[in-house]
């Protein structure tokens, strides 16, 4: 969703934060939550659950629009074009979402979070004020409904289809952002409609200790993607649910959701 904005500081609107010229951002109040898989043992890499403490933040209220990567980077790759800027962006590798997030951070005169060296090695600047990829903890506690959860198995509901759009209802390609219904915070598609890049590298468990403001692993060989896909199961689409992906591949079910710190 693009925002015509004059200001790039951060007005209220409509409940949440526009922190951008470009992007609509909500508020996440920091708290604590129990991250990971509560509902049933699908999958080794949702658990254990455990305690994790988290700062307040801003987040994406809509998954990163094609006219909005289209604004910031200057071209568009999505493969599925036909639906208009305000179907989210896809198509892109994590090390292009990095990219975006430093541009979009420039373009709004706010400090790049990340620095990019000498083969492609990123290194994260937390105090930087611009914008950033989510980490997991993030993203799941945003995904749960923050401190307002209602402890949904999906990002608004435990009804997939009202909240989702999946590999049972979309017809083979992703939507225009915002269609189904929100969650507590009034994140739209945080469940489904494409896939979402996260900072952590992927591990296949979790660490049992209770984390303030975890980052991920140090090191690995895949980045973190979270929310689920129109081409996958209704399953991809539970909160908990985890995937790993090599940082340099693209796919047209992946794209990105911003954040940005509150403090």
């Amino acid at each position: 969703m693009i925002f015509l904005k004059t200001l790039a500081t951060a007005v209220a609107f409509c409940g949440a934060i526009v922190a951008s010229a470009q992007v609509e951002m909500t508020l996440v109040n920091g708290g604590t939550f129990r991250m990971g898989n509560s509902f049933e043992d699908l999958f080794e890499d949702e658990l254990p659950v455990h305690s994790v403490n988290l700062k307040s933040f801003y987040i994406g209220t809509y998954e990163v629009s094609q006219g909005e990567w289209e604004a910031v980077m200057g071209e568009n790759p999505s493969a599925n074009k036909e639906l208009g800027k305000n179907a989210p962006v896809e198509q892109i590798s994590w090390f292009d979402a990095i990219e975006f997030c430093n541009k979009l951070s420039e373009k709004d005169g706010l400090t790049p979070c990340y620095k990019i060296g000498r083969n492609n090695a990123v290194t994260w600047n937390v105090a930087a004020n611009g914008y950033r990829l989510p980490t997991e903890a993030e993203w799941e506690f945003a995904a749960r409904g923050g401190n307002e959860s209602r402890d949904y198995l999906y990002s608004g509901g435990n009804a997939v289809d009202d909240v989702a759009w999946h590999k049972g209802n979309s017809t083979g390609k992703s939507k225009v952002t915002g269609t189904k219904r929100p969650n507590e915070l009034g994140l739209f598609d945080m469940s489904g409609n494409v896939w979402e890049w996260c900072w952590d590298w992927y591990s296949n468990s979790y660490n049992e200790r209770a984390e303030n403001n975890p980052q991920g692993p140090k090191v690995g060989m895949e980045r973190c993607r979270r929310g689920g896909g129109w081409n996958f199961s209704f399953k991809s689409c539970r909160i908990s649910n985890r995937l790993g992906t090599p940082p340099d591949m693209r796919f047209p079910y992946v794209g990105l959701r911003v954040v940005r710190n509150a403090q």
